[in-house]
């Protein structure tokens, strides 16, 4: 067996968890749970954007350093990536299936998300249902809904483009506030409702969420930049919806 294939493998691992939305320390410890019963040392050291992976046998010492660019959430495939990596730990190199593991590894990575359907039908419910938990009436139920949709419809079409989160973010909140003035001048729900369930959408809740446990494990530097992540994109959606209300309200609207 090639160290060199194991080394690439477990990093692979490791960076489909941190493309997905998993905790930089889940990474880590994938890597190093994969390759610890198979070589004489492995250290790690994983941000959100790059993975540094060392391993030590025979004296020889084999490097690799991984660039993660792109981001998502897709806990699914994480789950998946750390159930592979538990059955591969308990591997030894003579009885190891590599091209199993292998082939099980690419089938994860090119899963694709739930249907454009799904996605835009539940980010309504979503929307619609937090939305009725932070304040808003029954009757921003069905507009918050339709915001919603339209919105998941519009962030996902930039998101083929490869516009940053931050822009993403921008036109998102400002699409979502001027539907909320649409609506509400029509008397179909109030203006606050339906922004704030339609927004809910965007917020960094997997980012916040990460910084506070990657800080908990001790990896300061991946908690500080995944808070800075989530600060940016909380400023972007306030920017944008700040920009149209201050608009609607310079022209002479009423908020």
């Amino acid at each position: 067996m090639n160290h060199e294939d194991l080394l690439k493998f477990a990093v692979i691992a490791g960076k489909t968890i941190l493309e997905n939305g998993g905790e930089t320390y889940r990474s880590e410890d994938t890597i190093e749970r994969m390759l610890n019963n198979k070589v004489e040392r492995v250290e790690t050291f994983v941000t959100p954007t790059g993975i540094f992976a060392s391993i030590e046998n025979n004296g020889k010492i084999e490097t690799t350093i991984t660039r993660v660019k792109q981001r998502d959430s897709d806990l699914n495939k994480v789950a998946l990536v750390n159930d592979l990596s538990r059955r591969f730990s308990k591997e030894s190199l003579d009885t190891l299936d590599f091209s199993k593991y292998a082939d099980e590894l690419i089938k994860i990575r090119s899963k694709g998300k739930y249907s454009f359907l799904l996605r835009v039908f539940f980010a309504g419910v979503a929307a619609a249902s937090s939305g009725m938990l932070l304040g808003s009436t029954i009757r921003d139920f069905i507009p918050t809904f339709i915001t919603a949709t339209i919105l998941q419809c519009i962030v996902t079409y930039f998101e083929g483009l490869r516009l940053s989160t931050f822009i993403i973010n921008i036109i998102g909140s400002a699409f979502a506030a001027l539907l909320g003035l649409a609506f509400s001048h029509f008397a179909i729900g109030t203006l606050n409702g339906i922004i704030i369930g339609s927004i809910v959408t965007l917020l960094p809740g997997v980012a916040i969420t990460n910084a506070v446990r990657d800080a908990i494990w001790g990896d300061l530097i991946s908690a500080v930049s995944r808070g800075v992540e989530a600060g940016m994109s909380a400023i972007s959606i306030a920017a944008g919806v700040g920009f149209v209300l201050n608009i609607w309200y310079v022209i002479g609207g009423k908020l």
